[in-house]
């Protein structure tokens, strides 16, 4: 029983990937299934949860008015639900869609109780506890660009936090949608577009799609966004 290096895992502050990946050890034990990308969403459940062996899930909440906010993405070596059969909360207004075709393995809920699983793979659990412990520290810092400041201090602060988690460079990968973005910053597309074009007018955004930013530096960044928390609080 070893613990999984740190290098491992790969760790942003909206996209997962990697961080259970000692679960491969009981692949074994859950079931296989294939899930072919959808268009609606999988309410969460109490009695399951699964490991992506390949593929993209998203994971929303939805408002009480129907409104669907994207939270954070789960990719190839992530578990995803454990939360709901942690708490046995079947009330939760969390969802999963699934972004592309997704191998997953499925386990039992009570697998998470079971003194005797505990037992013989306590290596699990706690590889279990710091995943979701970085995933709901990542989501805090999220609620916390998208509570405060203009739109173009949100998307100044969410790009200068993945930056950070990519060791301050000045190209990184997004991999999500603009429409995604939007919903993730709590800020209408439209608001979003002219945040970008902005930014581009102003020279620190060089290139801006689905799958990768590059910024001219991070200095611009850090100003544009100085200035947008001076104006902001007067």
């Amino acid at each position: 029983m070893t613990a999984e290096p740190q290098s491992a895992q790969q760790i942003a502050i909206i996209s997962h990937s990697g961080l259970h990946e000692p679960w491969r050890e009981i692949l074994h034990m859950g079931t296989h299934l294939v899930m072919p990308r959808s268009h609606y969403n999988h309410q969460a459940t109490t009695d399951c949860f699964y490991f992506i062996d390949k593929g993209k899930v998203r994971l929303t909440y939805t408002n009480a008015l129907g409104e669907d906010h994207v939270v954070m993405f789960f990719g190839k070596g992530c578990i995803f639900n454990e939360t709901s059969v942690i708490t046995g909360d079947s009330t939760t207004m969390a969802c999963f869609r699934v972004l592309e075709k997704t191998d997953v393995y499925r386990f039992p809920g009570s697998l998470l109780h079971d003194p005797a699983f505990a037992s013989q793979y306590p290596h699990l659990l706690l590889n279990m506890l710091r995943g979701t412990a970085t995933k709901f520290s990542n989501m805090f810092g999220v609620t916390y660009l998208i509570k405060h400041g203009t739109p173009l201090a949100r998307v100044c602060r969410f790009l200068r936090q993945l930056s950070r988690s990519h060791n301050n460079v000045t190209t990184f990968p997004l991999d999500m949608t603009q429409i995604e973005l939007a919903s993730v910053l709590d800020i209408h597309r439209v608001s979003l577009f002219r945040c970008l074009q902005q930014l581009r007018e102003q020279g620190v955004l060089l290139r801006f799609s689905r799958h990768e930013i590059e910024l001219s530096g991070l200095d611009g960044l850090e100003a544009v966004l100085q200035e947008q928390e001076e104006t902001d609080w007067g």
